[in-house]
């Protein structure tokens, strides 16, 4: 970080007003703080920024932004997080892996989810299974 930006974060730390504004910081600044995740980014705004700095390619940009704008894919992931167990890793793991929609969940088997997507075992996929069934 340039001496500029540190200098701006200080005067915000100074204020008080740092996590207030914190969101509204340039992306630059935001990324050496630590607050965009270009390694495994999740975000539409971390997916374009580690496609603009070359951490993706644009295969991987247009998979990882499917999945970031996707309704069901979102509404899946709410569903999925609510079953003890799973986590965000987990259900941005179930999105990756193409289950897309609670239908798609609903059409797997239990052994089908287990393999597929990390961390979820036999119990973890019977749970979302029957959770997506209610």
């Amino acid at each position: 970080m340039n001496e500029l930006l540190v200098a701006s974060v200080v005067v915000f730390l100074a204020l008080g007003v740092f996590e207030e504004y914190r969101d509204q910081l340039p992306t630059r600044v935001r990324v050496a703080l630590g607050d965009l995740d270009l390694d495994d980014p999740r975000t539409v705004e971390e997916i374009r920024e580690a496609y603009l700095r070359d951490h993706i390619g644009d295969r991987e940009f247009e998979r990882r932004l499917g999945v970031a704008i996707d309704e069901d894919a979102a509404q899946l992931r709410r569903v999925a997080e609510s079953v003890s167990g799973i986590g965000p890793d987990t259900s941005w793991s179930l999105v990756a892996q193409g289950y897309r929609s609670e239908r798609q969940v609903r059409d797997a088997s239990v052994d089908q989810l287990a393999d597929d997507v990390p961390n979820v075992g036999e119990q973890r996929a019977g749970q979302l299974l029957r959770t997506v069934d209610e």
